[in-house]
């Protein structure tokens, strides 16, 4: 049996043990499970040890206990007239179960050097990989290791270390401004220091068109997908970001913007600084201060701005994923990006199923799947690079 799915089966086990509602056959169970090893003896007692077990849940935040009892108490309060000890106790040992889950998996972990086995699949994580388009047109790949500098035609050095692209300033004579775009495909991600010495960071299925020397007016690039930005500031010149008909204008500041083509919106998320918004169908600008976010809804050209906490929307760039009562879609919409695979659903009602969680974007993906299929809202089976959901 999978090792998460025979916890939760003895998670269940103990619950019922402290209300009191084995049956012989689940006793013998868990007599079974204890008496496999001086480890499974162990943790039962601690799990079951009070004093224990309410200085292990102060440990880990895995379960939202004043969410479940409101849910108890709104149970009792509707059946009070009919509930027996019985049906009480059941409820006890639900509300029990997923602490003593909780438990069992801390204890398990941190009690021993051992992982929970996980499917061995083809899906990996993302790595450091992108093309950069000089301005004739040449694609070079920035994955050649050997590939340290570049030189551009108006005199410009560009260099290429450790996954990061950054250009130096230089006086150029020539009329035309050259363009460069970095390019970084699904399950890529690349940094790109600008010759003004702004540093942008560039997801996967993402790409920025720019100048190799900016003019001395302003400095205006293009954007296509997700990129989180810190500006140098330069009151002579603005720095404007273009991503499907919005505009974007910071003097000094760090920002994210996401706007995939296979997305309705695109958000704007303010770190620090101030920023002004501009849409194509209207003349007003809109200034978002720290931790707002504008929402822009592509067919209407409106824009919504809400108050947010800004580092739940950057986690990517520093090596976190975190997902907060998101539909498993996004989630996976985010996810097929950086990891690389495809996925579908065998039914559409199970696109809008709810989840919360994160995980290191630079491990396995395993773990956030057997998370999901253990609510047993689905089921889940994988496929080489193909993920589908039941």
């Amino acid at each position: 049996m999978n090792k998460i799915y025979q916890i939760m089966e003895v998670a269940s086990l103990i619950a019922k043990k402290l209300s009191n509602q084995l049956d012989s056959e689940e006793s013998k169970s868990l007599s079974s499970w204890k008496k496999e090893s001086t480890k499974n003896e162990e943790l039962f007692n601690k799990i079951t040890d009070w004093d224990n077990f309410q200085e292990r849940n102060k440990a880990y935040n895995i379960f939202n206990s004043e969410k479940a009892w409101k849910h108890f108490s709104k149970n009792i309060e509707k059946s009070k007239k009919r509930i027996g000890l019985t049906s009480l106790l059941k409820y006890a040992a639900a509300i029990t179960v997923p602490l003593i889950l909780g438990g069992l998996i801390f204890l398990y972990l941190s009690n021993t050097n051992e992982q929970l086995p996980q499917k061995v699949t083809s899906i990996m994580p993302g790595t450091q990989n992108a093309i950069v388009i000089l301005d004739d047109g040449e694609e070079i790949s920035l994955e050649d290791e050997n590939l340290d500098q570049l030189v551009e035609k108006d005199g410009s050095v560009i260099r290429n270390i450790n996954g990061e692209l950054s250009y130096s300033e230089v006086e150029s004579k020539r009329k035309k401004r050259l363009q460069n775009t970095l390019v970084v495909p699904r399950g890529g991600e690349y940094n790109l220091i600008l010759s003004d010495g702004s540093k942008v960071f560039l997801n996967s299925m993402s790409q920025l068109s720019y100048p190799v020397n900016f003019e001395e007016d302003k400095r205006e690039v293009t954007l296509e997908g997700e990129a989180y930005f810190e500006i140098e500031r330069d009151e002579n010149r603005p720095f404007l970001v273009n991503i499907n008909g919005l505009k974007i204008e910071v003097l000094g500041t760090s920002f994210n913007v996401k706007g995939y083509n296979d997305e309705d919106e695109i958000y704007t998320t303010l770190v620090e600084g101030k920023i002004k918004l501009n849409t194509s169908a209207t003349d007003d600008d809109l200034i978002l201060i720290p931790d707002q976010q504008a929402i822009l809804e592509k067919k209407t050209d409106n824009i919504i701005i809400h108050d947010v906490d800004a580092s739940q929307f950057i986690g990517w760039k520093n090596g976190i994923y975190s997902f907060s009562d998101q539909s498993i879609e996004d989630i996976m919409k985010t996810l097929s990006r950086w990891y690389d695979f495809d996925y579908e659903f065998t039914n559409d009602s199970l696109k809008d199923l709810k989840f919360e969680g994160g995980l290191n974007k630079y491990d396995d993906i395993d773990p956030i799947l057997d998370i999901i299929e253990s609510t047993g809202k689905l089921k889940i089976e994988i496929n080489g690079n193909k993920i589908t959901f039941m």
